[in-house]
Order: C-alpha cells, then sequence, then structure tokens
C-alpha cells in the first residue's frame, strides 16, 4: 500500500488538533521558551550539572570542581542553563549560588529518573 496525501481539509483538522493538544507550541513567545529550556537540556554536561543541583544548590566553582571542568567551560553551560530557564543563581556575598528551577523541570526530573 503506498501513501496517500492528506487532503488541506484534513491537514487543517490535523494543524487544529494540535494546537489542541499542545497549546505552548503555537504560542510563539511559549514556544520560543520551550525551545530554549530544551536546548538547555540537550547536552550531557548540562545534564550532569542539573543532576548536581538535584542534590543540592552549588556555586560555579564548586560545578567546576565537581566535573573536573574548565571554569569558562562550566560558566558557558550555566549561562545557557539560566537563558533557558533551567537553573537560577542568586548572590550570596562574592559566590552566585545556583538552583534548580525544579517547578519547571518537574516531569522533566521524573521522567529522568525512570531511566
Amino acid at each position: 500500500m503506498s501513501w496517500v496525501m492528506k487532503t488541506d481539509h484534513r491537514m487543517r483538522c490535523i494543524c487544529e488538533e494540535g494546537k489542541q493538544q499542545l497549546p505552548a507550541v503555537h504560542n510563539e513567545q511559549s514556544l520560543l521558551e520551550l525551545a530554549e529550556m530544551f536546548k538547555a537540556l540537550g547536552d550531557s554536561t548540562r545534564l550532569e550539572i542539573l543532576s548536581l543541583l538535584l542534590i543540592e544548590d552549588l556555586c560555579k566553582c564548586e560545578i567546576v570542581t565537581a566535573l573536573s571542568l574548565p571554569n569558562s567551560t562550566v560558566s558557558h553551560h550555566i549561562k545557557i542553563m539560566e537563558k533557558g530557564g533551567v537553573i537560577k543563581g542568586r548572590r550570596e556575598g562574592k559566590y552566585t549560588i545556583y538552583r534548580l528551577c525544579e517547578e519547571r523541570l518537574e516531569s522533566i526530573i521524573s521522567f529522568l529518573r525512570k531511566q
């Protein structure tokens, strides 16, 4: 059996159903935020940072030590994770302490724990 192209009417129905199933994907601002969040999670080093911050808030120097990576590399990944809304930093004296935005990542963390 060969593939039969959908009609224009069927494609409009599919588009409408997609909007109902995933409304955030069809809102430009939400779509950009989601893309940044998934980009922030789309790297093995950033997933390692996520696993550390899941246990405890840490400063960048602690993350550098834990992962045995250069400071510049960790800084790069932290910036991407902040832009993606995955982590937040707060100043404490001369340190910036990073924490996970767990409320935003709840279902993703649950998924990762099951893997």
